[in-house]
């Protein structure tokens, strides 16, 4: 049954609440985090990042980043894993962004037994910002497989991940990522259209300047099936690009979304994005919410104080990262993931306890 809140009200703040105890762990774990590489078995394109995962490592968590705008990103570096097999979630960034700007939920979902795998998506990261890789907008979903197959081998993990309990979820850019592997297929020709009367809309930018489908020998591989059957559910996370679908292709995806979109609106059009993507989604598979005064930027990492007015003396126009975005953030931050863990149960990602 599709839902559709525009705000998320009292009686829904309640029913989360009630929902909270029954996927509580049996085990008092930890957050732990470590990195990763993978590659390409074509040799042309290589990964890396990081994932996290339950331990029960004791003692204080190490620093893995400090910033001067975010919170300091903390776990238990390199840690054990906990004994048992654990659900997994692939989570894509989005547009210049990093393995760590999901951090936050990554870190609460190893705390609940939920392996978490974050890859770097070469050419549209923070500190890789290519436009001939960003081109190749189609190898974004591929990264996320290719980066679970890896710790499908790697000895730190491989015999705790079940590869029948596999979700995935993304912001923003990493919303599009998510729902090409999901099976939704870009449509340059559907994305031109929608384009033709909103050049200036952010998404239209974005892929313009990339190049995107601009090349005859880009068409095939940008609007091919790009998805993972391993993958069981997708949460897309205030997504932008769902113009770049082919509606066919939307209709055509049957496994659970849970599409969780900003109500701030201080980013992107909600009647163009998540509202459009919930509406073009088959009604029985789709469950969307539009959180009440979360903004696009209340998906990623709590700023410190001051951090607001660093990005507006050094960076001027980043600020917008910051609005709102200390204890809101944090109040923001524990309404998605209820959300989340909420709907990982309902789907069989995560079990009932």
């Amino acid at each position: 049954m599709k839902r559709y809140a525009s705000h998320l009200t009292t009686a829904l703040g309640f029913a989360l609440l009630a929902l909270s105890p029954s996927y509580a762990t049996a085990q008092d774990y930890r957050p732990a985090v470590a990195e990763f590489r993978a590659g390409y078995a074509t040799g042309d394109r290589s990964l890396e990042g990081h994932f996290w995962y339950p331990t029960l490592a004791e003692g204080e968590e190490g620093l893995l980043r400090g910033s001067a705008v975010w919170r300091d990103v903390t776990g238990h570096l390199d840690a054990r894993i906990a004994p048992g097999v654990f659900p997994v979630v692939l989570i894509s960034h989005g547009m210049y962004g990093n393995s760590l700007n999901q951090a936050w939920l990554a870190k609460m979902l190893a705390s609940e037994g939920i392996i978490s795998i974050m890859p770097n998506h070469p050419g549209t990261t923070s500190f890789g910002r290519d436009p001939e890789q960003a081109r190749q907008l189609w190898l974004r979903a591929t990264d996320l497989s290719v980066s679970f197959d890896a710790l499908l081998t790697d000895p730190r993990v491989a015999d705790h991940m079940d590869p029948t309990r596999v979700a995935a979820a993304g912001h923003s850019l990493g919303g599009y990522t998510v729902m090409a592997a999901a099976g939704a297929r870009h449509d340059v020709a559907h994305f031109e259209t929608s384009c033709e009367g909103a050049p200036e809309r952010a998404d239209c930018q974005a892929l313009d300047m990339w190049k995107v489908g601009h090349s005859p020998d880009d068409l095939e591989d940008l609007q091919s099936d790009r998805s993972d059957p391993r993958i069981r559910t997708v949460i897309p996370l205030d997504l932008g690009g769902t113009q770049t679908f082919s509606p066919s292709s939307l209709q055509e995806i049957e496994m659970p979304v849970l599409v969780l979109g900003a109500g701030r609106q201080d980013m992107l059009d909600q009647s163009v994005e998540s509202r459009a993507l919930a509406e073009a989604l088959p009604a029985q598979s789709v469950t969307h919410f539009e959180i009440e005064d979360a903004g696009h930027f209340d998906f990623m990492g709590v700023c410190v104080e001051g951090g607001y007015d660093i990005l507006k003396r050094e960076e001027p126009g980043d600020e917008i990262v910051c609005v709102q975005g200390m204890e809101a953030r944090d109040s923001q931050h524990a309404q998605i993931f209820e959300l989340i863990m909420a709907h990982l149960q309902k789907t069989g990602v995560v079990s009932a306890h």
